[in-house]
């Protein structure tokens, strides 16, 4: 009977994460159009205390509400207040020292390291007053760049161009 009602359990859930892969994949196989390839949206977006932001990955460019991706570049001292998001914010340091507060715990991040954010956590963004931090963010589902950038204006991206297709390699002799 145990058995019976795990194995129930597994096939639910297994059958959840099928229904969700196939809704997702039916957003750009319904006709949504997304880049193959891409130099990012806007650039030069200036936000909040001296951030520097490039939107790189949005549903305009992705074909879908998945995940949105922006780089960012936080001045040195800066100290953004405690929040929360709605979706999970992954965050990778591509430069300098970032800290970041979770839920009243600190962490020190550099160069390649992961800070990551679920929903409904507090979190507070810290950067050393000794350099600026320069981050990739990811937020999955979508919706948080538009919430964080709907007021900012920086400049379009132009889209990446198709190159030749390179000639196939030759064949090496029998």
């Amino acid at each position: 009977m145990i058995r019976r009602r795990i194995s129930l359990l597994l096939s639910v859930s297994v059958l959840g994460v099928l229904i969700t892969a196939v809704a997702l994949a039916g957003d750009t196989a319904s006709g949504s159009s997304y880049a193959y390839a891409t130099n990012g949206i806007e650039d030069h977006i200036a936000g909040a205390l001296g951030s520097k932001w490039k939107l790189l990955v949005d549903e305009s460019n992705l074909g879908g509400k998945e995940l949105e991706m922006v780089e960012v570049t936080l001045a040195p001292g800066t100290v953004v207040g405690s929040h929360t998001h709605r979706s999970v914010e992954v965050i990778y340091v591509l430069s300098g020292t970032y800290e970041h507060e979770v839920n009243g715990k600190l962490y020190r991040l550099t160069r390649g390291m992961v800070g990551i954010v679920r929903p409904g956590d507090h979190v507070r963004h810290l950067v050393p007053k000794s350099a600026p931090a320069k981050l990739l963010i990811v937020w999955a589902p979508a919706g948080e760049a538009k919430r964080l950038l709907a007021h900012s204006n920086g400049t379009a991206v132009p889209p990446l161009e198709p190159i030749e297709a390179a000639a196939p390699a030759p064949k090496p002799p029998s």
